[in-house]
């Protein structure tokens, strides 16, 4: 075959494109860090590198629920341990009072106490969280759920629902409860937490406490408990969802970084590797530029 002068210095051009082209990738491999510039450099693995992804970025939103889960109900037991301990002073002074040898002047100090006792557990019976949230509210979390009229009568605003939050792809925790199951609703009586402290306190100024306001007292307690025991049971199930969300994110991370990130010892041999290639094309060039083929003969 006929070479001609022409022909060799197209080869030579072609070869310093080539060289180019490939310097040009190694730059872009180092400066992104990624192995992959685009999907047809690699199908296979860019399919696999966006599935990585989905997987990272859905166990990364279980997170963030577990998460939320987590302070709404360390939030709500903190509010239950208050009111058990608010419960608990109501109780000693409800034995106190029904025991109270001096009469009705002791016994309207007591009933005094009980009133403000009562006011405190309304307030948390109202607590809101950080977003301004009534936490006892349930789906109706943005009205004010417990109210009184002063005069004994005490209302619930919200209702029963219950908010569930996705910490994985088959399960969910609830991460609050309705205050009506909580201080509206006792097993067993008739009455209502605030209605119960109102009552002991009327019966206290009367000079006429009963046994009962003190068997309604534990019944309230023993309801606050249970909740309490579901909320501890929860908590422990969102650490222990939260272990497992985090064990697959971190393992899905390192395959990810395995299958598109460089090495970047490798990356800059390999930049090298390509800068020499593309001056050796470009020595060559020049070479060819300056000789013609009477120098072959």
């Amino acid at each position: 075959m006929r070479v001609s002068s022409f022909m060799m210095s197209q080869a030579s051009i072609d070869n310093i494109l080539k060289q180019q082209s490939d310097l040009l990738r190694a730059q872009s491999q180092l400066s992104s860090g990624k192995k992959i510039l685009s999907p047809s450099d690699d199908p296979v693995a860019t399919r696999k590198i966006l599935d990585l992804n989905d997987v990272i970025s859905t166990f990364e939103q279980f997170q963030r629920n577990s998460d939320t889960a987590g302070f709404s109900l360390s939030l709500e037991e903190s509010v239950l341990t208050s009111a058990t301990d608010l419960l608990q002073r109501a109780r000693e002074l409800a034995v106190q009072g029904l025991n109270d040898p001096t009469g009705g002047i002791g016994r309207d100090k007591i009933a005094s106490e009980i009133r403000q006792i009562q006011d405190q557990l309304l307030s948390l019976a109202n607590t809101q969280d950080s977003d301004g949230q009534y936490i006892f509210g349930g789906f109706n979390s943005t009205n004010i759920p417990f109210s009184g009229d002063g005069a004994g009568n005490f209302t619930f605003a919200g209702d029963q629902g219950q908010k569930l939050l996705q910490v994985s792809s088959t399960r969910q925790i609830a991460a609050g409860d309705s205050g009506y199951g909580i201080f509206m609703r006792l097993p067993g009586t008739t009455a209502n937490a605030f209605d119960t402290l109102y009552d002991l306190a009327t019966s206290l100024d009367a000079n006429a406490p009963t046994q009962a306001s003190l068997n309604d007292i534990d019944a309230i307690m023993q309801n606050i408990q249970t909740t309490r025991a579901s909320v501890g049971a929860r908590q422990n199930a969102v650490d222990n969802q939260k272990t497992v969300n985090g064990d697959v994110i971190f393992s899905s991370k390192e395959i990810l970084s395995s299958t598109q990130d460089i090495d970047i010892s490798e990356a800059v041999i390999e930049l090298n590797k390509r800068l020499t290639g593309l001056q050796a094309a470009q020595q060559t060039y020049t070479k060819i530029q300056g000789l013609s083929l009477f120098n072959f003969l």
